[in-house]
């Protein structure tokens, strides 16, 4: 075209103009005949439960979606062409803009006349009127079929003439619950490798016993009881507590032994079981884990083998050697962690049955035993745990003793010294302190034995007046004086015999810490004796 702007620019908004409504159009007509196979599609796979799955309410949006994409993809566009040919339409101009349009960059004589002509019809082009835009109408049909697709979506029943239905459920459950596991799994490694369950005892509880060695038993000294005595209740009401806490959680069922003659018995393999239970209470999960071992050794053996047959013989002894894990786990073990880690390994078994699950699966199980392994390793220490803390209360309890008597001093030794090196030192002063009462001044002692028959001047002068007859003393709430009176020797023995029978299983129920049981003990066998 020659250098005319103004009618260069008109047919140019023109085309612009007819480009948009043209696909408009376009877009319109592809999203209802595409809504039309949808619904087709919905119906189909609803009502015969082949493909219930693919038409989701959000599916809906793909359909003007998909529409306005294959509208954009369909070549041929209108050109200036045609916008000389709308607007001599328009305007009535007798083909002015197509000769305009035809004549090119080629100079004629009746060219400057013809461009002449479009430029003043050009100021006079308004593309909005010559190209109205109309998208009431199909705005409104386009957004009641969508409406349409959307409640069939949601309401249209899913019918299962031919049990794909079920089957598709199941293994989104599955695949859904496999995911789960598997994220669960990861995040209790994640915490078990934190805890370092491979040493000897919990990170907590070596701090404690370091501590205990460092300030209670190496820096006592001799001559200082009430600083000693200090140190020694601050250290026993520290790992008294995390005795009690460990005793009251999982291992309080672990060393049960009332629980474990009724609940042992009644599984299936006694013998294997108690010895789990021995080795546990023992600090030790290698039979366990042996077992475990074998478990992953199935399942390799499972993996591999294509018959049927053998391949569900493997999957049911597979079944059974982790139920009856998890159930030692829940019944006698008492561990939580455990027994979820196994359940995850008997979800994930089930899971691999799925042919398109299975190799995940398998993977999954292997990840789930090897937890579960490490949750044995946690239980075993904790037993170990358990087992440190009852000795370090009971040296704690000697070494108390020895401070009252001011034989306690850190510096006896030098060098560094285990638990084990301070309780074999204190039992070898406690030794040495209960020697006197067959020593110097006593003499060698003979058995006498007594005659009733033979005639002395001894005369019995026990006081009557320390127990007199009137109301009883004891009481274990009342606090301060009791009022005043007697009380009789026979009732006095008996109510004293019915704490002490009671005692043990106070004591166990409270979960008395062993260091302070002797002591106990002692105060109330010294209540049998009556008061002279």
């Amino acid at each position: 075209m020659l250098d005319f702007p103004k009618s260069e620019r008109a047919l140019t908004q023109v085309r612009n103009r007819l480009v948009v409504r043209l696909l408009a159009h376009r877009t319109f007509v592809i999203t209802l005949i595409l809504a039309v196979f949808y619904c087709v599609l919905l119906l189909a796979g609803r009502l015969t439960g082949l493909f219930p799955f693919w038409f989701q309410p959000w599916s809906v949006a793909v359909v003007p979606a998909l529409g306005f994409l294959i509208a954009v993809l369909i070549p041929m566009r209108p050109g200036k062409l045609a916008a000389a040919h709308a607007v001599d339409r328009f305007h009535d101009t007798k083909d002015l803009f197509l000769t305009l349009n035809s004549l090119g960059s080629s100079s004629c004589e009746y060219s400057p006349l013809v461009g002449r002509d479009a430029e003043k019809v050009a100021d006079k082009i308004d593309a909005e009127k010559i190209v109205p835009y109309q998208w009431e109408h199909p705005s409104l049909v386009t957004a009641c079929t969508l409406g349409i697709l959307l409640l069939g979506a949601y309401f249209v029943p899913t019918l299962d003439p031919f049990g794909n239905v079920a089957v598709a459920k199941q293994g989104e459950q599955q695949r859904k619950l496999l995911e789960e596991t598997e994220r669960v799994t990861k995040a209790r490694k994640a915490v078990l490798e934190s805890k370092e369950v491979d040493e000897e005892n919990s990170e907590g509880v070596e701090k404690a016993l370091d501590k205990l060695t460092k300030i209670g038993f190496e820096q006592a000294k001799k001559g200082e009881k009430r600083e000693n005595q200090l140190k020694l209740n601050q250290h026993q009401k520290e790992i008294g507590e995390m005795y009690r806490k460990l005793n009251s959680g999982e291992l309080r069922s672990l060393f049960d032994k009332a629980k474990t003659d009724q609940q042992l018995g009644a599984l299936n393999d006694e013998e294997k079981f108690r010895k789990w239970q021995k080795e546990l209470q023992q600090g030790s999960s290698e039979s366990m884990q042996n077992e475990v071992e074998k478990m992953a050794e199935k399942i390799e053996e499972l993996a591999k083998e294509k018959d049927p047959v053998k391949k569900t013989e493997i999957e049911r002894q597979l079944k059974k050697q982790i139920k009856e894990m998890s159930d030692f786990s829940e019944n006698k073990a008492g561990s939580k962690d455990l027994k979820a880690a196994l359940q995850r390994a008997m979800e994930q078994l089930d899971a691999a049955k799925n042919e398109e699950l299975s190799k995940e699966a398998m993977q999954a199980l292997k990840e789930s035993l090897d937890v579960a392994k490490e949750e044995m390793k946690a239980l075993s220490q904790s037993a170990r745990d358990l087992k440190k803390l009852e000795d370090a209360l009971e040296l704690i309890s000697q070494a108390k003793q020895l401070n009252s008597e001011d034989k306690l001093d850190g510096e006896m030794f030098d060098g560094e010294m285990s638990l084990e090196d301070y309780a074999e030192m204190y039992a070898e002063l406690m030794g040495q302190q209960g020697e006197g009462t067959g020593g110097e001044g006593m003499g060698d002692s003979e058995s006498v034995e007594e005659d009733d028959a033979i005639k002395t001047d001894f005369i019995d002068e026990k006081s009557k007046s320390a127990i007199q007859k009137g109301k009883i003393l004891m009481s274990m709430k009342t606090k301060g004086l009791s009022e005043a009176g007697e009380i009789k020797e026979e009732d006095y023995k008996r109510v004293v015999g019915e704490i002490n029978q009671s005692l043990d299983a106070v004591i166990d129920q409270e979960q008395i810490p062993p260091g302070y049981v002797d002591g106990i003990k002692k105060y109330f066998d010294s209540l049998e004796k009556t008061p002279q």
